[in-house]
This record gives C-alpha cells, structure tokens and sequence, in this order.
C-alpha cells in the first residue's frame, strides 16, 4: 500500500512533468505541425494525428524531463516504454508498454452489454489487448501509465473528451499486475495521467477542464490516482 509520503511525491513529479510539458511544447509549434500533417496527408487517407503528435511532438520531451530529474540518461531510457518504435529507434524509450494479458473489456466507455456478449461468443478470441500510448518503470521512482489525447476544431464535445479520457486512465489502473517476461515489461502502475493538449483555436478542451466541478478534479487522485494535465495552460 502507497504511503500518503509517496502519494504526494508523486504527485509533485506529475506536476513537474506537466510544467516541463507546457513549456517545451510550444503552441505555435503545435499549429505548424498540424498545419503541415495536412498539407503532406496523402490523398484518401485519414490523418492520425493523435498517435503521430505523441511520436514525434511529445516523447522526447517526456524523455527529457526523466533525464533531467534521473540525471542519468540511461535510466530515463530504460524508464520510459512507449508504442513508437521510432522512439525506441532514437534512444528515448526501451520498449513497449503493452500488457502480456488480454482483458474482457475494451477501454472504450459505454459499450452495451449485447455488443460485448458477440465478441464473448464471437470468433474471434473475446478479450481485448491493452496498448497504452507510454509509461514510466523502475528505475522512475513511479510507475505511471499515460492515455494522451490530441484535441483538433472540428473534434468530438471536449467534455465527452475529457470523461473518455479519465475513463480509459481509469480502465488501465483496474487491469491487475503482470510479471515480467523476456519479452514484455510487467503490468504493474499505481498510477495513471491523461495527458490532453488542447489544438483548437478557442482553446474549448482547456475551458471544459477549467469549468469542472473542484470536487470531481479532486476525485481523480484522491480516489482514483489519476493525474490529469490539459496543456496548454498559460502560466
């Protein structure tokens, strides 16, 4: 069990990450890598912009608050597991978070019972893969597992965003503890972030975690250790 000491430390080091976020990810650059996903998209084909932003706008950034806070680069490598392999490739990260166990449910919320009962009795194998977009291992004194989310003008409502963003922080944190094996890292996080940037116009994604009820952001770590950082935020 978390000793309240630990809790707040913890918190302390998302808090920092998410000052480090804010300030190296800079929204002009933002647009411009938005602007420029647009313009060279090929013909026909939907851009992926969330996956894409975390690749290459986002973890070297991540990698470079681990290095700064670990002093030692090769323990924010070996620290730091995310899906891209060109992140692997670079040097930042040292494998996939990817659970070894499949789970009964998917992370998407709301899904009626009789869609999850075709998948149960379906053909296919009735459980779901677990692929968060990054998180934090031993030698980080936290193990933390990420959901990020890029949010566009022209997106889904940015509270819905939002509740389905804490959801899914919530749906890792509920997945139990995996061993490690020689090819896949253990499942085991006491904590969870919802990384959320925020690249519409009005800032609208901001303005909806602004407007949340105190007692529900409390709720997210006091209840649920969940860290929610919604960038950017102008300090």
């Amino acid at each position: 069990m978390l000793e309240p000491s630990d809790r707040k430390a913890a918190k302390e080091f998302l808090e920092g990450l998410k000052q480090h976020l804010n300030r190296v990810i800079r929204p002009e650059d933002v647009a411009w890598w938005t602007l420029s996903k647009k313009a060279f998209a090929q013909k026909g084909k939907a851009v992926q912009y969330e996956g894409s932003f975390v690749a290459e706008c986002v973890l070297w950034a991540v990698y470079h608050y681990l290095a700064k806070t670990s002093h030692l680069p090769n323990d924010a490598r070996n620290a730091l597991l995310a899906e891209s392999r060109d992140a692997k490739h670079r040097g930042w990260t040292s494998g996939s978070p990817k659970s070894t166990k499949r789970f009964l449910f998917t992370k998407e919320l709301g899904v009626d019972s009789s869609a999850v009962a075709k998948v149960w009795w379906g053909d296919s194998t009735g459980t779901s893969p677990i692929y968060p977009d990054w998180a934090f291992r031993a030698p980080c004194p936290y193990r933390v597992v990420f959901e990020a989310k890029f949010f566009r003008d022209g997106g889904p409502d940015p509270r819905k965003e939002l509740v389905n963003g804490i959801y899914q922080c919530f749906y890792y944190r509920a997945h139990p503890e995996t061993q490690e094996t020689k090819t896949h890292p253990a499942w085991k996080y006491d904590y969870a972030c919802l990384f959320a940037y925020d690249a519409s116009e009005k800032h609208v994604l901001v303005e909806a975690w602004n407007d949340l009820k105190k007692e529900v952001k409390d709720a997210c770590w006091d209840s649920a250790n969940i860290f929610v950082m919604v960038l950017p935020v102008r300090e």
